[in-house]
């Protein structure tokens, strides 16, 4: 009996290490975006700059949502058969990381473009705000890589 919940338990934390090792790292960024975006929130109702956290809260959710989007696409995509893909799949991936790469391009440039704040927090979450999203823009890069490696590995000859 003590072999069986020895082994029990040992699966249990093989597979939640490898759950880990598996979990993308656009989710850990999607995840920072919202952390951020509940923290101005939060602010909301005390800060002397209550439109420009209100706007930089717009395109958090902005890009919360559209993560979402992809990982319900990839949700969908990875139920496609083998056999099945084809080059509309990969194309309407690529597509929409493109698409979140130029408007993750547009939140860093208009970010950058804010030089003065009344409230010095906000000025935090401007900068904040700014380095998720530049990171965010480095890991779209390399998740069009990946799915360009495997449209590349399913090719027939």
């Amino acid at each position: 009996m003590k072999k069986v919940i020895i082994l029990v338990l040992s699966l249990v934390l093989i597979w939640s290490v490898t759950a880990q090792a598996l979990e993308s790292n656009l989710i850990d960024t999607r995840n920072e975006i919202l952390q951020a975006a509940q923290e101005m929130k939060a602010y909301f109702a005390t800060s002397r700059d209550p439109i420009l956290l209100n706007s930089m809260w717009d395109s958090s959710l902005m890009a919360v949502s559209q993560l979402d989007a992809y990982f319900s696409m990839l949700g969908i995509f990875n139920t496609i058969k083998k056999d099945n893909l084809d080059a509309a799949a990969f194309s309407y991936l690529v597509t929409w990381l493109n698409q979140l790469k130029e408007t993750t391009a547009l939140n860093i440039k208009s970010l950058g473009e804010i030089k003065s704040t009344t409230d010095a927090r906000s000025k935090a979450f401007v900068l904040k705000l700014k380095g998720i999203f530049t990171n965010l823009e480095a890991r779209i890069v390399k998740e069009l890589q990946s799915v360009g490696q495997f449209q590349d590995s399913i090719k027939k000859p």
